[in-house]
């Protein structure tokens, strides 16, 4: 099958990694030059989880583009940018979606089904995240952070023939995935857990489990929690995993050793996705009339993160 991957970061490059080991033919879209020569040179480096030999990386074959409008067809798209890239991605992958090609979001973020409906067809969206992790080690090199499963699932509920295919495909490739029904209460669960954990890990730049070993933190992450929840409820969100703390601890355990991908971009002087993660769920508070005094406040301090890594023109 022929897979075109619109994000070159570090989730893109692990799935990138599976599915041409898989047998299939992966290309990526990344506006990075620095990463669309490395690829394309050597493929995509890898690294194991528990590698820690920098000779460790093996390289797998891929190719990468700049822009969408360099390829001409595929058979299903993936989309893996961070969500104030969605549209601008959508959109110029728009002569690609034809239909029988399907477009699978899987990003952490609020907003982003709806930012695909503006180019796309409801229908020819699968939703879907990845409890996978995932850290960019310099120019088209990853190194796995964690194993986690990804689940998808088609907007209208249905386990349909293509759900079941793609999940298929997945799990041929050795990425754990699973069709579900209600893909959005799922997504609501992730992004509300995930948010915080992105939010709280940035401020003192830690490591996801180092979480865990502060009370201060783990009083921080559940008041996020809670907010998260009570926005969700407000909305009507079938929230389908009832223990969101233990969701949040088991996410920490998981991917004890790996940087958030929102501590990620604040080291690498990038913007972050807390517009889409905490903002949304901040956003959709007002709207419900449910307060987010926690969720605004990581808000703020990540913004201002944001700020002092861009420098004082910014």
């Amino acid at each position: 099958m022929t897979i075109v991957i619109l994000g070159g970061g570090a989730i893109g490059r692990l799935l990138g990694v599976y599915l041409s080991k898989g047998g299939h033919h992966v290309t990526l879209v990344d506006p990075n030059l620095e990463v669309i020569e490395a690829i394309n040179s050597r493929g995509i480096g890898f690294m194991e989880e528990e590698a820690t030999n920098p000779d460790a990386i093996s390289y797998i074959p891929a190719k990468a583009v700049q822009h969408a409008g360099q390829i001409k067809h595929c058979d299903l798209i993936i989309l893996a940018v961070k969500s104030f890239d969605t549209l601008t991605a959508v959109q110029a992958a728009a002569h690609l979606l034809r239909e029988n090609t399907p477009i699978i979001g899987l990003q952490t973020g609020l907003g982003n089904i709806e930012q695909m409906e503006r180019v796309v067809d409801r229908k020819q969206i699968i939703g879907g995240f990845t409890f996978m992790a995932a850290t960019a080690l310099g120019p088209g090199v990853v190194r796995q952070g964690g194993a986690g499963k990804t689940y998808l699932g088609e907007l209208d509920g249905r386990i349909s023939k293509r759900l079941q295919t793609v999940t298929d495909l997945f799990n041929n490739c050795g990425l754990a995935c699973k069709p579900v029904h209600r893909v959005v209460g799922r997504l609501w669960c992730k992004v509300i857990v995930y948010s915080a954990i992105n939010a709280v890990s940035s401020i003192p730049r830690v490591k996801n489990g180092q979480l865990l070993d502060s009370m201060e933190s783990i009083t921080l992450i559940k008041r996020l929690i809670d907010e998260g929840r009570k926005v969700a409820e407000a909305k009507a969100i079938d929230l389908v995993y009832h223990d969101l703390y233990e969701l949040f601890f088991a996410a920490c355990r998981r991917s004890s050793e790996n940087l958030s991908s929102m501590l990620q971009d604040i080291l690498n002087d990038k913007r972050t996705e807390i517009d889409a993660q905490c903002g949304a769920l901040a956003a959709f508070g007002e709207q419900a009339g449910i307060p987010t005094p926690t969720q605004q406040t990581m808000v703020e301090l990540i913004k201002l993160l944001e700020k002092k890594s861009a420098g004082p023109a910014a």
